[in-house]
C-alpha cells in the first residue's frame, strides 16, 4: 500500500511539473520571480521531448511500480502514458510534439513580455 501512495505522489508531482512547464508563465503575473524558474523548467521539458531523454520522475515511478510488483508492459514516458494514450496517439508523432511546444511558447510569450518589458 505504501508503494501505491508513493507512485501516486510521484505522478502528481510529475503532473504538476508538466502543468508548470505548459502554463507557468501565467504565474509570473503574480510572482515575477517564478519567470526564471519557469524558463528553466520549460527549457528542460523541451529538451526532454526533443532529445528523447528519460525524465528522472518517470524513472522513479517505474522503479516504484516494479518494487510494488506490477508487471510493466512498457516503460512509457509520463505524457505518452497519461495523455497521448488516452486520446489515441502513440506519443512519438514529431509534428504534434513540435506544435505543442510552439503553442506552449506562444501561450507563455505574453506573460514573459509583460513581466520583462512591462507591456
Amino acid at each position: 500500500m505504501a508503494y501505491f501512495f508513493l507512485i501516486l505522489m510521484v505522478a502528481l508531482v510529475h503532473f504538476g511539473f508538466v502543468l508548470f512547464v505548459i502554463a507557468g508563465g501565467l504565474l509570473a503575473f503574480q510572482w515575477p520571480i517564478l519567470l526564471w524558474w519557469h524558463l528553466a523548467g520549460a527549457l528542460y521539458g523541451i529538451a526532454i521531448m526533443l532529445v528523447g531523454w528519460r525524465c528522472p520522475l518517470t524513472r522513479l515511478e517505474v522503479w516504484l511500480r516494479e518494487r510494488r510488483g506490477e508487471r510493466l508492459v512498457t516503460q512509457w514516458e509520463f505524457l505518452r502514458h497519461y495523455v497521448w494514450s488516452h486520446i489515441g496517439l502513440r506519443g512519438n508523432e514529431w509534428f504534434i510534439t513540435v506544435v505543442l511546444m510552439m503553442a506552449m511558447v506562444l501561450f507563455n510569450y505574453r506573460a514573459y513580455r509583460f513581466v520583462i518589458v512591462g507591456s
